[in-house]
């Protein structure tokens, strides 16, 4: 098979990112695979937002581990995209797991900082393996040290470094930090053709963000790229 398309927080162009209408168009769009955004509230819930605040995706106001999931949940987080979606809610990951098809691809990504509640990791692993989706889940994280502390309690995961910008040398990089990484995942901007090369000689991944033209999908097809992570699946699909 040729390159993957996963949509970026769903189909995020087209409807409120890192929501169930989102993923379900995705879905319907023909993506292979989800990229979303989970970080912990105040309770301990993995909720699937992207922001560290709530205020740009919903109707409230404050920082996501400063509430409780359940008043992050009463929140409208579809209105500021598009009426249509008012009464659209921030999900929790056992909901993505559960109401997602069994055969999707899933690319979590951690969000978390040093001052932050400890336990996100040892949650994400814990939900993967009660949904038995540890073979169809890709982990990822711009906290490098999250990728380590993760991969100490579930080694098996499939995990990807998130980074922008050029890393001289990634591979080396995850190797002396001990990720254990699957895939790379740089921003699109700074890909280059002999890293991808040595990544997939090593038998890793590459997978790019965030890339929204038909133009640019193609050009990094030609150049191997393994997935491309977009916010408009169905222009991609389009062409490749």
């Amino acid at each position: 098979m040729g390159m993957k398309v996963f949509g970026h927080r769903g189909a995020s162009g087209h409807a409120p990112e890192n929501t169930l209408p989102a993923f379900e168009l995705a879905v319907e769009q023909g993506c292979h695979g989800l990229e979303f955004d989970v970080q912990l509230t105040r309770d301990g819930v993995a909720a699937v937002i992207h922001d560290w605040t709530v205020d740009r995706t919903t109707n409230g106001s404050g920082e996501v581990r400063g509430m409780d999931y359940s008043d992050i949940r009463s929140l409208d987080a579809g209105s500021w995209f598009d009426p249509k979606f008012a009464g659209t809610h921030v999900p929790r990951l056992e909901e993505l797991f559960e109401r997602l098809p069994k055969d999707m691809t899933l690319n979590v990504e951690m969000k978390s900082r040093p001052d932050d509640r400890p336990g996100l990791e040892e949650l994400v692993a814990s939900l993967v393996s009660k949904y038995g989706a540890a073979e169809r889940t890709i982990v990822s994280s711009f906290n490098h040290k999250s990728l380590k502390m993760l991969h100490k309690i579930a080694p098996h995961l499939k995990k990807g470094l998130l980074y922008e910008g050029v890393l001289i040398s990634p591979l080396t990089y995850g190797g002396r930090h001990a990720l254990g990484l699957r895939s790379l995942h740089p921003c699109h901007d700074y890909v280059e053709p002999a890293v991808v090369k040595r990544a997939q000689d090593s038998g890793i991944k590459v997978a790019c963000w965030t890339v929204n033209t038909a133009e640019r999908a193609l050009e990094l097809e030609r150049m191997g790229v393994d997935i491309v992570i977009t916010n408009y699946p169905d222009r991609l699909l389009a062409v490749l």
